[in-house]
């Protein structure tokens, strides 16, 4: 699975941050909720695109070495900067030790993860004893409208997104000194064409299932999203995002 993502974000290194408005807008967010103290190694899991790595370098500054992880290659060419360290692989099994980093930070990436929560309560392991993190990930009610046609439809398939609340349970039952906000963004396209066509620019395509292709199907379900849900403003597409952030304590964290 993790080849298949990475080849779909590889193939969209020259469009995806012209495309990528509501990504830029939650790492600013996820940026925003770092506290404003020196943190000489920090980590950002899934920094492709370079987004939440500008935000934070503009934040957090001076610092010794700032990680950048990724899967596709292509991707993390994005993020080259002064003090920038560029490391492909995977974010549920990065290469690197528990108790090395002081920040860890994530923006629009975690939502691939196949084992979700217990696999964020692992990245946060590798912070050091009272180290910060700062995390933002798309959840289930994200692509709520493309679902909703998709099932009349039989076009288009939704990604399986994590649910906020077994998230929240998860990291909330391990003493973390942890903090929560859940938003819902509305994004507005001219039209349906318009939001596939932006979509597919990014990159985040992938599905695990196969798609229903055809020009009828393709057909039906821009007719139908534009019937249900077609306004004055245009098509709405909808993404909800979980914030979690806080301090790792002083206690072995076990997924």
């Amino acid at each position: 699975m993790q080849s298949q993502i990475r080849k779909h974000f590889d193939h969209s290194t020259s469009t995806y941050r012209a495309n990528a408005t509501i990504q830029a807008r939650v790492a600013e967010n996820c940026a925003g909720r770092i506290p404003e103290i020196n943190y000489p190694l920090v980590l950002e899991l899934g920094a492709g695109g370079g987004l939440l790595t500008e935000y934070c370098l503009k934040k957090i500054a001076p610092l010794k070495h700032y990680f950048t992880l990724d899967l596709s290659l292509e991707m993390l060419k994005l993020t080259a900067q002064d003090k920038v360290f560029a490391v492909q692989g995977d974010g549920e099994n990065p290469p690197f030790r528990e108790q090395s980093f002081d920040l860890l930070v994530s923006s629009s990436a975690m939502q691939w993860y196949s084992c979700g929560a217990d696999s964020i309560l692992a990245n946060i392991s590798l912070l050091k004893d009272e180290g910060y993190f700062s995390l933002a990930f798309f959840v289930r009610g994200t692509f709520d409208e493309m679902s909703h046609i998709s099932s009349l439809t039989g076009f288009a398939s939704i990604y399986p997104l994590p649910e906020e609340y077994q998230c929240i349970k998860t990291l909330s039952q391990t003493g973390l000194n942890l903090e929560t906000h859940i938003e819902t963004y509305t994004v507005y396209f001219p039209d349906v064409a318009s939001f596939l066509k932006s979509h597919k620019k990014t990159g985040a395509t992938f599905t695990r299932k196969g798609s229903g292709f055809g020009k009828k199907k393709y057909a039906d379900f821009c007719k139908k999203y534009q019937e249900i849900y077609g306004g004055e403003k245009g098509i709405p597409v909808s993404y909800r995002v979980l914030y979690m952030w806080g301090q790792k304590l002083k206690i072995r964290l076990k997924p």
